[in-house]
């Protein structure tokens, strides 16, 4: 298929196009890869480590969610008779257990409460606080400013572009848990580009999510969790700050659950319902490393909602054919492929993505 005359009409078009942005991990190998590209000089000029040690910290920041899946097969090593739904079920009743310790403790007595908390600590609570104090210790080590220091006008750039190119409506939905997306989509001094729901309360470490905060034409949404959200008393929470994480909200099991885990979550199940009704009516889904391989309950919304011929996919990835292989069976119309492998440095991504927008 010749794809010259559909982007013609994407470009032309004359009515507000709504376009939705799934951003996955290969958007992180890909600023990667920018890093290891830019001169050895420039990065010296911006920041005292070397380009080796930050590329190597923003591997390892995105492989850290196949820590969890280690996690959820050790714990099913140890407990044979359970099936992956049962395993679920438990794993996630304990983390809601725990976030609401304090007011457990008023009943329980702590003496109980420690006894049962030691016990679920060895087993699970504890693995899963460290796989979050690694996301926070490689915030503080990338340091997050470096990448912005690095790539200093991305946010600016990309939000001209929206300017340019009379974006009115884009909402970007990420599965990934870090703030690597979020750092370079800031444009100083006013701060992130997209909202993402949540505001100012009381509370000097935790931020409140409130339903007219999300109701924009621009936001970002952490489809599966951030380190940063937190679990008190059922409810989601954002930390202010890259504090220690008690109860994190990261969605980690086998994928067929994971709609089911989202719709418990107060903050999750708003984002999952905006990409539901996105869908509905978008114009363009673009889908920006993501394989779609895990993905079921995303295939499964776009095959109920979005399996229309008015609605464009266009697959960024370094093996756009696989990806467009996971959703045949939820798109029934062409999908467009483009490869990311000559997306070098972040120019070029923004030359691009301009076109499309």
């Amino acid at each position: 298929m010749k794809f010259s005359c559909i982007f013609i009409n994407l470009i032309h078009k004359k009515i507000a196009m709504k376009t939705i942005l799934l951003v996955g991990n290969g958007f992180n190998y890909m600023v990667e890869s920018w890093i290891n590209n830019l001169p050895e000089d420039y990065i010296s000029s911006k920041i005292e480590e070397d380009k080796d040690e930050i590329t190597q910290k923003i591997n390892e920041i995105t492989r850290l969610w196949q820590k969890f899946n280690d996690i959820f097969e050790e714990i099913k090593q140890k407990n044979p008779k359970l099936n992956d739904e049962e395993l679920i079920r438990i794993i996630y009743s304990v983390l809601d257990l725990f976030s609401t310790m304090s007011g457990l403790e008023k009943i329980m007595g702590q003496g109980k409460l420690s006894q049962l908390k030691s016990l679920f600590d060895s087993l699970l609570l504890e693995k899963i606080r460290d796989i979050a104090l690694e996301f926070k210790r490689h915030h503080e080590s990338v340091g997050y400013k470096n990448i912005k220091k690095l790539f200093p006008d991305f946010g600016k750039n990309f939000n001209q572009i929206l300017v340019d190119n009379k974006v009115d409506y884009i909402h970007i939905f990420t599965t990934n848990y870090d703030g690597i997306l979020d750092t370079l989509l800031t444009n100083e001094p006013s701060g992130f580009i997209f909202k993402d729901g949540f505001g100012s309360t009381m509370s000097d470490r935790l931020l409140q999510f409130y339903e007219y905060n999300i109701s924009f034409n621009k936001i970002i949404c952490h489809l599966h969790g951030s380190y940063l959200y937190e679990k008190n008393f059922g409810t989601t929470y954002k930390l202010k700050g890259n504090l220690e994480n008690t109860d994190p909200v990261m969605i980690f099991n086998n994928p067929d659950f994971k709609e089911d885990i989202i719709r418990k979550d107060t903050v999750l199940v708003e984002y999952y319902e905006i990409l539901e009704s996105d869908l509905k009516d978008a114009d363009q889904l673009i889908i920006f490393g993501n394989s779609m391989a895990n993905e079921p309950h995303i295939k499964n919304l776009i095959k109920k909602y979005g399996n229309r011929e008015q609605l464009k996919i266009l697959v960024f990835s370094t093996n756009p054919e696989k990806v467009s292989e996971e959703l045949k069976n939820s798109f029934d119309h062409d999908i467009i492929e483009f490869s990311t492998k000559d997306f070098i440095n972040s120019n070029i991504f923004l030359e691009e993505f301009k076109k499309i927008l």
